[in-house]
């Protein structure tokens, strides 16, 4: 059975379990619920499983690393791998915000179709919503500015230094902040990627440089 949209409900119903885990995944960062390891590590390997199979599935599997790059570092556990903590502890950064990424990639599709300053707008509106029940949930936060510029820094910045938080509201909004800003970087990234690949401009230099390569190749 397929949806409106054409994906079979199995594919969809994958898509919608992977993108609560790897959200459970990112909640481990400020929360030990003692099984964070499993989470982690759960997550991990479901995302490699379904690396490899892509990898498989591939026509061309030499293009298809050198296209993800990124997919193929968080495949590899490097984390566990080096001893020096800030090094594994970015790398864990890295491995969590790819695989978010990589399964909420559906969403960022969706959001590419819409306008961009429609989705900009939205996302604004969003965040100063949440901003009111952050303050009144976390204590530490001593003003409404200093919330509203944890928020903003939240979704910039992918696991924000400087606020840990300590109730299961601030977590919940912390961790939507955080998953918002990786579709967010994923959308200006590839609209900013499209529009300079679609510009006349480049158009002209690589043909010209696909015309100089093909003559030097005859």
């Amino acid at each position: 059975m397929t949806n409106s949209g054409g994906k079979p409900n199995v594919q969809v119903a994958y898509e919608i379990g992977m993108f609560f885990l790897a959200a459970f995944s990112v909640s481990t960062l400020w929360v030990n619920t003692g099984v964070d390891d499993y989470i982690v590590w759960g997550t991990w390997a479901v995302f490699f499983v379904d690396f490899l199979v892509r990898i498989i599935k591939s026509e061309d599997r030499v293009e298809f690393l050198k296209a993800n790059p990124l997919i193929v570092v968080a495949a590899i556990p490097l984390d566990a791998v080096f001893q020096l903590a800030r090094f594994a502890r970015i790398l864990h950064l890295l491995r969590l915000k790819t695989i978010t990424k990589y399964y909420t990639m559906p969403l960022i599709k969706f959001l590419k179709k819409q306008k961009l300053y429609v989705v900009l707008g939205g996302a604004t509106l969003f965040i100063l919503l949440l901003v009111i029940p952050l303050y009144v949930a976390e204590s530490e936060l001593s003003s409404f500015f200093e919330t509203i510029y944890v928020s903003f820094f939240s979704v910039v910045v992918f696991y924000a230094a400087g606020f840990e938080p300590e109730t299961l509201i601030g977590i919940i909004i912390t961790v939507i902040y955080s998953i918002l800003g990786v579709m967010l970087h994923g959308l200006i990234i590839s609209t900013v990627f499209d529009r300079v690949f679609n510009s006349d401009w480049f158009q002209t230099y690589w043909q010209k440089a696909k015309k100089k390569k093909e003559d030097i190749a005859s």
